[in-house]
């Protein structure tokens, strides 16, 4: 079976590191404190070249603390785009935050000129979104911030190592955002951070996060959990159905943890984060670092095998920058549903980032908590219905991103 999501980044040795936290007494005492946390965010400051790292239990955390780190005020706007994940609305919301809605452009990123029409007295922060790794347009969004003296955020959920002009993203705008779940270009199943070179910025998020009570141990067993059974449930995924069983009991059962859950969906609040970032997490953290190099370059290859293969007559491709590192291959195209369908028949399972301005948009999607009113971002809607994502992560061949191109030109 191919997938897209599903856990794509899993090494055996993130595998034998969670089986050691689960299983051997001794490291019991380490699943929350240990110098791990710290390792990771001296990694991140060598990294980035960067004064500050602050590392939290997941994405959706660090923005939300990114966002109360700016002595946000109750119906203070923050400029976010549409064609988003809604754990970044409520992230928003849940620092005290308004959310704005811009539009975007064909390559799903902030449309500057949208920007500068929603822009009001109350606007003081601008989210910049790198989604899929398509680097949104920099320079003119940060200008525009500074004439109107506003924070820029960089969410960087979808990048980690592209550079623009000899600078990684990242680290242009106040404060970089960074995610390592499930599906993100590394991952310790949960977890996140912030950098900044900003003394002030970065006294507050530190202030914030020494307030943060540690995660829960049900959290940290949940997420150490997803190494073996992801690992082992997508090799057997076809087997008798064994894998495809074992992987469903064990989210059922509670005994794997989730990207999102109902209650946020609902825009509710759940009860174990905001929280820190655990010891045993970052343990696998610091492996994938050392993938970090391999996994983009691989990732790279990959889009180059469709960006040669795809007739670009039917389709919209991805109009890559040099040296620009993709999460997610996504394409536009006519009823993505039916590529989906037809995909998985021949054991392909595609991605459908995102078929919503706010996904993943299915039944539990409190659409009106996020604050996004229909037609407000008329492009974002257009392309949600047109995005198809296509696997580029480790675990893809050569001759499997072939195959997926070329199912894709047969069936146009």
């Amino acid at each position: 079976m191919i997938f897209t999501g599903f856990h794509p980044n899993i090494y055996k040795k993130d595998v034998h590191t969670a089986l050691s936290f689960l299983f051997l007494p001794w490291n019991w005492f380490k699943l929350k404190k240990g110098n791990n946390t710290f390792k990771v965010e001296n990694w991140l400051q060598n990294y980035f070249t960067v004064k500050y790292a602050i590392t939290f239990d997941s994405g959706r955390t660090a923005l939300q603390k990114a966002i109360e780190a700016t002595n946000i005020r109750y119906g203070d706007e923050v400029l976010v785009q549409a064609y988003t994940c809604l754990v970044v609305s409520n992230a928003i919301n849940w620092a005290g935050g308004k959310p704005i809605y811009v539009d975007i452009n064909e390559n799903f990123n902030m449309n500057v000129e949208d920007l500068k029409n929603k822009i009001t007295e109350k606007s003081k922060i601008i989210i910049i979104q790198h989604t899929f790794g398509k680097l949104a347009d920099l320079e003119k969004i940060i200008q525009v911030a500074k004439e109107h003296n506003l924070i820029v955020i960089e969410d960087c959920a979808h990048t980690i190592g592209t550079k623009y002009k000899g600078k990684l993203a990242g680290t242009w705008g106040d404060i970089g955002m960074f995610s390592f779940g499930t599906d993100k270009v590394i991952s310790s199943s949960r977890g996140g951070a912030l950098i900044t070179n900003h003394e002030k910025l970065a006294e507050k998020i530190m202030e914030l996060n020494k307030k943060l009570p540690e995660s829960t141990t049900k959290t940290i067993l949940q997420n150490l959990c997803n190494f073996p059974i992801f690992y082992i449930g997508k090799a057997l995924y076809d087997f008798l159905y064994l894998g495809k069983i074992a992987l469903a009991v064990a989210q059922k059962i509670g005994l794997t943890g989730k990207i999102i859950y109902k209650k946020e969906k609902a825009c509710h609040k759940l009860n174990f984060y905001p929280a820190k970032y655990p010891n045993a997490l970052a343990k696998i953290l610091l492996n994938q670092f050392t993938k970090l190099a391999e996994m983009n370059n691989h990732r790279q290859e990959i889009s180059a095998i469709y960006d040669k293969i795809l007739q670009a007559d039917k389709i919209k491709k991805p109009q890559l920058l040099q040296n620009e590192i993709l999460l997610r291959y996504t394409i536009l195209i006519d009823n993505p549903q039916k590529f989906i369908q037809i995909a998985k028949k021949k054991r392909i399972i595609l991605g459908n980032w995102y078929d919503s301005v706010i996904a993943p948009a299915d039944k539990y999607l409190n659409m009106p908590g996020t604050g996004y009113q229909e037609g407000n971002c008329p492009k974002a809607e257009y392309l949600a219905k047109k995005s198809l994502n296509l696997p580029i992560n480790k675990d893809i061949t050569y001759t499997q991103a072939k195959m997926i191109a070329e199912l894709i030109n047969n069936n146009l």
